[in-house]
């Protein structure tokens, strides 16, 4: 994305971008980082014994070029260089390897050291600058710069995701190809300098610096390929799910993304703003004129008094608008804004004397902005405190918008994702306790720092975005480490249900078969639905207890059959000291020691006694009248499963918002009318039965079951938080109404 032509203004010296933000717990997490940062600095002897094993056929490629050239070169004083040049690495292979197999683990190593305090430079300033002199010095530049460009191209891939990857070892956006200190620049001067060192004559310097395109270099791709994957393996994540964070199941710092973006119709219009088709209409805030009319009337008068400085050099309005943006900013920092008169100061800039005369996109650009904190500031779900400092933010992204256009374009910019930051930790905070809340402090921090130190490096905002994300991972730590009890007592209660769903179906699969008598059914389903439930939640640790309590269940069940035969009374006769005692040790385990084990056995007895008493044949009618019944009994009972399940099938709005949660979701849980607290879904069981919520701080947490987590949806009393990104949802607001 090209950037706005604005002429580049003298910055004065920023304080050190290492200054930290940070509290005491926040220190912390920047230990962590650096701690991480060591395993970037392991990549350097992967990297040097990669480019190793490629420098013999390097060193051939390199040779045949410059034999291949000393034959086709028209002038002889180039074919001489280029044959001498052959017979030099001919001659000193050896050498060339060791060089440089050194030039590049110390240019890597260097690299690594500087890597966070390296700052972002534009495409063009980063091989050439003003301190070359000769031609010869700005012509090696030149290729340099070719070189390694054509390296990028053809790397781009393993690049991208090195970036990225890079950019999650401090935790904060993918870095720039710039700060990567494995970018093909990097392997490109070390080579080059190997050369220098091996061969003195200034004339091949140049000549090899020719010869370095990517037919003939080191294959970056492997390289690139075998450091991603190694930083992979060691928990770097491109999609920010780091090895660490999986230990614990943490989630992200932020509310689980619904990926929002805007709409093709609206992009369309965000692109049409910045070519110049549309001309976004302002409002003075206090005169309600229109930006066409206004704009009018001042050249309209000043047309015959002002003309040559209408035709002032662009470069001297934009760094006059940019001094008054300068000082707005020092005078701003310095007020206090009540709640009630919470607008954007943006309005305002737009009718200042200098910012009449900038271009139809510097003042589209400077509109946009002042709609989008517009937005910001009417959104209910943000605290008036942290609209507050947000309010501080106006002056500092107007310059960053004006010189980097991409704030528009690119979701990962670091000032927008700072917004989007500030915008997520705003909807979390409690309004009742937001003014206690050290997140709070922690953000007035970075705000404070953004206002005195930024001036024309947008790397500032990666860094307070680092620091900002570093702080919100200890709060999630905290967290974490706060429900590890809630989810062991979780895990448990959810193993007892479990094991009573399949101790219930295993009660319910013999009862409706009809056979089983009356008071049995009772017993099995009031008792040894129990004892089963017992036996399911230990069959991993003590398998045969589950095979014991099922047998001695359907032993029982047997027993109350009718006996038609001889062998069948004896069978039972047999069997039942064995079945009774058994019968005895598992309710004993239950503690049933109530009356009606009393009444139980008794009627058990009775029913064994009438059935060794009672004649051998039935008759037909009394066989047809006993199997009727037992038809009957199990028809009502598959009829009465089939209405239980048809019930607890059907869904409503609450079953469906309590099935689409997922961990790291927040929700706003309304405890009375006027009070609000949100949670964190911190944790949520196997059998998605049991949930966890805990505070952001993780110094409250608790569990809900499934029933009355869909019952407060149905009552009202939770919902679910969206966290879409806040620069988004404003400039869905901000281009809504425009025509195109």
């Amino acid at each position: 994305m090209d950037n706005i032509p604005l002429s580049p203004v003298v910055a004065s010296s920023a304080k050190s971008s290492a200054a930290s933000v940070l509290t005491p717990e926040g220190r912390k997490a920047e230990s962590s980082s650096a701690s991480r940062l060591l395993i970037l600095q392991s990549m350097v002897p992967l990297a040097t014994n990669l480019v190793s094993s490629q420098l013999e056929a390097l060193s051939n490629r390199l040779a045949d070029q410059l034999f291949k050239l000393s034959d086709q070169a028209v002038r002889p004083e180039e074919a001489k260089l280029s044959l001498e040049a052959h017979q030099l690495i001919k001659r000193n292979s050896t050498t060339f390897y060791r060089l440089v197999a050194g030039q590049i683990n110390a240019a890597l190593t260097k690299e690594v050291s500087v890597f966070n305090t390296r700052k972002r430079v534009k495409k063009d300033q980063q091989y050439l600058d003003n301190t070359a002199q000769t031609y010869e010095e700005m012509e090696g530049k030149i290729l340099l710069r070719n070189a390694s460009h054509a390296l990028e191209v053809l790397n781009a891939e393993p690049l991208v995701m090195l970036n990225t990857l890079i950019g999650r070892i401090l935790y904060r956006m993918p870095i720039d190809v710039s700060q990567n200190p494995f970018r093909p620049e990097i392997f490109v001067k070390a080579v080059h300098q190997a050369w220098m060192e091996l061969d003195p004559n200034p004339a091949s310097h140049l000549l090899i610096l020719r010869l370095l395109q990517p037919a003939v270099f080191l294959q970056l791709n492997p390289i690139l390929d075998e450091i991603n994957q190694e930083l992979m393996a060691r928990g770097i994540r491109p999609d920010g799910d780091d090895a660490s964070d999986a230990s614990t199941g943490s989630a992200t710092y932020l509310p689980v993304q619904k990926f929002f973006s805007l709409d093709p119709y609206l992009q369309d219009k965000l692109k049409r703003v910045f070519s110049g088709q549309i001309e976004l209409p302002y409002t003075d805030p206090d005169h309600g004129l229109s930006s066409l009319a206004m704009v009018s009337d001042t050249l309209t008068n000043q047309l015959d008094h002002d003309a040559e400085e209408d035709h002032a050099d662009k470069a001297t309005i934009d760094q006059q608008f940019f001094e008054d943006l300068r000082e707005m900013q020092v005078r701003y920092a310095q007020q206090e804004i009540s709640t009630t008169q919470l607008k954007s100061r943006l309005h305002k800039v737009l009718h200042s004397p200098s910012a009449q005369k900038l271009s139809l996109l510097e003042r589209n650009t400077i509109e946009l902005l002042a709609r989008i904190f517009d937005y910001i500031f009417a959104d209910q779900s943000l605290g008036n405190d942290v609209k507050n400092m947000i309010a501080q933010l106006q002056i500092p992204i107007v310059r960053v918008a004006l010189s980097d256009r991409d704030f528009f374009f690119r979701e990962s910019h670091p000032a927008r994702t700072l917004l989007d930051i500030l915008g997520n930790s705003g909807m979390l905070m409690d309004s009742e306790s937001s003014g206690s809340d050290p997140l709070l402090g922690v953000i007035g921090d970075v705000i404070e720092r953004v206002q005195s130190e930024f001036d024309e490096h947008i790397d500032l905002f990666s860094d307070v975005v680092s620091d900002l994300e570093s702080y919100l991972k200890e709060e999630e730590s905290k967290a974490q480490a706060a429900i590890s009890q809630p989810v062991q007592t979780a895990l448990s209660e959810e193993k007892m249900r479990v094991a009573r769903e399949f101790a219930e179906h295993d009660v319910a699969i013999r009862v409706e078969t009809g056979e089983v008598a009356g008071f049995l059914e009772v017993f099995l389903e009031e008792q040894w639905i129990r004892i089963l439930t017992i036996a399911h939640s230990v069959k991993e640790e003590k398998p045969h207890a589950l095979e014991n309590a099922l047998k001695t269940m359907d032993d029982l069940i047997w027993s109350l059959k009718p006996k038609n035969s001889p062998d069948e009374r004896k069978e039972l006769i047999a069997k039942l000291p064995a079945m009774l005692t058994l019968l005895n040790a598992w309710l004993n385990a239950i503690r049933w020691d109530e009356p009606d084990r009393v009444l139980f056995f008794s009627k058990l007895a009775e029913r064994h006694a009438a059935m060794a008493r009672a004649p051998l044949e039935l008759s037909p009618r009394r066989q047809l009248e006993i199997a009727v019944n037992i038809a009957q009994r199990a028809s009502n009972r598959r009829l009465e499963r089939f209405v239980h399940g048809k019930n607890t099938q059907e869904e409503d709005e609450a079953n469906k918002e309590v099935a689409a949660l997922e961990r790291g979701m927040w929700l706003a849980f309304n405890e009375d009318a006027e009070q609000v607290t949100r949670y964190k879904l911190a944790w949520i069981s196997p059998k998605r039965s049991s949930f966890i919520f805990a505070s952001r701080q993780g110094d409250q947490a608790f569990s809900i079951s499934l029933a009355d987590l869909e019952a407060k949806y149905r009552a009202g009393a939770v919902s679910t938080i969206l966290a879409n990104s806040l620069v988004d949802r404003a400039l869905s607001f901000a281009l809504k109404d425009l025509a195109v």
